[in-house]
């Protein structure tokens, strides 16, 4: 029985806050959120409301209470795959994605030096390039990069694994499939920034207008 136990569906600053929150009202909680690092959309963002300060003001008083708070487990880079069960008793099923990269990585940064192989920048929306191996973005929580195999260019996966003093690098990582046993579920998935191309007076996206961006970007 998960009966007590509180399950959180996206690590964003609503997910972060609802895990944080119901972890220190004494509740035993499980935080998964899909992306490599915890914050969501507010670490894309120059300043939030209502303060209008960084993102990394609030965020680094949450990662704070994550770290120091025993009861709340977390996972990125994982996808809910099933749901099963009523409340007060559900069987949640947890697919977790392979980083490649473990818990010795210090974010020294001399893997990416060496890596030759580039990969579409998500974190900024796709205007610019990361290396293969990357750290999603300078306050990324945790603090520990992520390898885009599919990406990589010949011999980069040697120059990689030698680079690494920490033996961080893991080529041969599985994904992880988990069951967890919870009372309730917090759906906090968050939101897509709307499809600016749509606003075809502004010519978003098309050729010749690429300095107009949106207020993400």
């Amino acid at each position: 029985m998960g009966e007590g136990k509180i399950l959180v569906v996206g690590g964003g600053i609503s997910g972060v806050t609802a895990a944080v929150e119901a972890a220190e009202m004494e509740y035993d909680v499980i935080l998964v959120e899909k992306e490599p690092y915890l914050g969501g959309r507010v670490n894309q963002l120059r300043y939030y409301f209502p303060k209008l300060c960084p993102p990394t003001c609030g965020l680094e008083i949450n990662y704070r209470r994550i770290k120091e708070n025993p009861r709340i487990e977390f996972y990125t880079m994982a996808t809910v795959k099933n749901i099963e069960g009523s409340p007060g008793n559900y069987k949640v099923t947890v697919e977790i994605a392979p980083r490649y990269v473990n818990e010795n990585c210090t974010c020294c940064g001399e893997c990416e030096k060496v890596c030759q192989g580039e990969r579409e920048d998500t974190f900024n929306f796709g205007l610019g390039k990361t290396k293969a191996i990357y750290l999603p973005h300078e306050h990324a929580f945790p603090a520990r990069y992520v390898l885009d195999k599919a990406a990589l260019a010949e011999g980069d996966l040697e120059r990689i694994l030698e680079a690494c003093k920490y033996n961080a690098i893991e080529p041969d990582m599985q994904p992880q499939t988990l069951t967890f046993e919870v009372g309730a579920i917090i759906w906090a998935t968050g939101w897509k920034p709307y499809d600016a191309t749509k606003l075809t007076n502004l010519k978003y996206g098309q050729p010749g207008f690429e300095n107009v961006i949106t207020n993400m970007q």
